[in-house]
């Protein structure tokens, strides 16, 4: 019987001729290393460009909150002393010092921060929030700028006016027109002023600041403008009317209303400025106690045609219609011995009077312009007679 041998087992597919089981083991153990590395590095690579996209996120975001935080300094910084409320100004600056805070930060405390439910985005809108709250008060301090504006520009124009109807036909020729040259200026300015204030009650209408506050601007400009006109008009007028360095031209002179006149009540047929009467009333008081009679007023309030009759330009005695305190209510002549200088009398006035808000002008003293002991005026009237 013939032996023969057991053919040997076929090696695996892939096996190349005399590779042992120990090399199949080790290509195999290199198969599953490198699969491992392919997955970790597959993993590293997607989490830094992960990582890397988040960082660009807080980067980007932070850089905003930067732009946002700058132009809220500025804001804060431009709005000192323009704001109704305060407050808003203390509010903004709070959330300034957050966004500092914010920024100031680790990029790892930003990067947890901004994927909470606070960051960046919260301190951006803070930030709107608190800047235009700080706008919109800055509109309201404006408007009410433009308001008291108008109100102090209406006074101007209200005196203005006064003084140059006052004035209409009244001036003197000073050669070169120079009186006709003040009074057209004055006329050019109420008329400017009727356009700044159509101009300022339309700004009142809407939001625009930069509008509004040309407005106010513009309306403090004219009020200066037509003061300086009426103060220039009342001058020359002062030129040519009142001769005397003491004597002052008033638009009111002889034309006070009689709302603002108040009758004296021991002499009820003289009237005087209701403003000055109480302090005529203590005088009396105090000189009765003294001498057992009322003050003797012999003249108080003069209208202008009451002043016109009385002006004599030959003489200094009375000024001229428009240029005396009589004309004003502002002073009374007083008898009763007090017209006397040096009488017991007008000594106890000339030393007891000014505690009542009365004076005896310089004018009027003995060795004054036109020595007068009876003139006596109060503290609120000019040096005239």
């Amino acid at each position: 019987m013939t032996l023969t041998s057991p053919a040997p087992p076929a090696d695996p597919p892939g096996t190349m001729v005399g590779e042992t089981a120990r090399d199949r083991r080790e290509a195999k153990s290199r198969r599953r290393r490198g699969i491992r590395v392919f997955v970790v590095t597959t993993l590293v690579v997607a989490l830094a460009m992960a990582c890397g996209g988040v960082a660009w996120y807080v980067v980007s975001d932070a850089e905003e909150l930067a732009g946002q935080t700058a132009s809220a300094r500025e804001l804060l910084v431009s709005s000192a002393g323009k704001v109704a409320e305060p407050a808003t100004r203390t509010d903004l600056s709070a959330r300034i010092e957050e966004a500092d805070a914010l920024l100031g930060g680790p990029v790892l405390t930003r990067l947890t921060t901004q994927l909470t439910t606070t960051g960046t985005a919260d301190a951006r809108a803070s930030l709107v929030t608190a800047s235009d709250a700080v706008r919109a008060s800055m509109v309201d301090q404006a408007r009410a700028e433009v308001t008291a504006a108008r109100r102090t520009l209406a006074d101007a124009k209200s005196r203005g006016e006064k003084v140059y109807e006052a004035t209409q036909g009244e001036g003197f020729d000073q050669g070169e027109g120079e009186y006709e040259v003040v009074q057209a200026g004055l006329q050019a300015a109420l008329e400017a002023v009727t356009t700044a204030d159509a101009a300022a009650s339309s700004s009142l209408g809407g939001a625009d600041l930069a509008e509004l506050e040309k407005a106010a601007l513009d309306l403090s400009r004219n009020r200066s403008v037509v003061t300086m006109a009426t103060q220039a008009m009342v001058a020359a007028q002062d030129a040519a009317t009142c001769p005397e360095p003491d004597h002052v031209w008033d638009p009111d002179s002889g034309v006070v209303p009689s709302s603002d006149l108040s009758p004296i009540p021991w002499s009820p047929t003289n009237f005087v400025r209701t403003d000055v009467l109480d302090g005529l009333i203590a005088l009396d008081a105090a000189y009765s106690k003294a001498f057992g009679k009322h003050l003797t007023i012999n003249s108080s309030y003069r209208t202008l045609a009451e002043q016109a009759a009385l002006y004599d330009p030959s003489s200094p005695i009375a000024a001229p219609p428009g240029c005396s305190n009589h004309g004003l209510g502002l002073a009374v002549d007083i008898g009763g011995g007090v017209q006397t200088f040096g009488t017991p009398q007008y000594n106890w006035l000339k030393a007891n009077a000014g505690s009542y808000g009365w004076v005896h002008p310089a004018f009027a003293e003995p060795d004054g312009r036109v020595p007068e002991p009876w003139h006596w005026q109060s503290v609120l009237a000019r040096e005239t007679s």
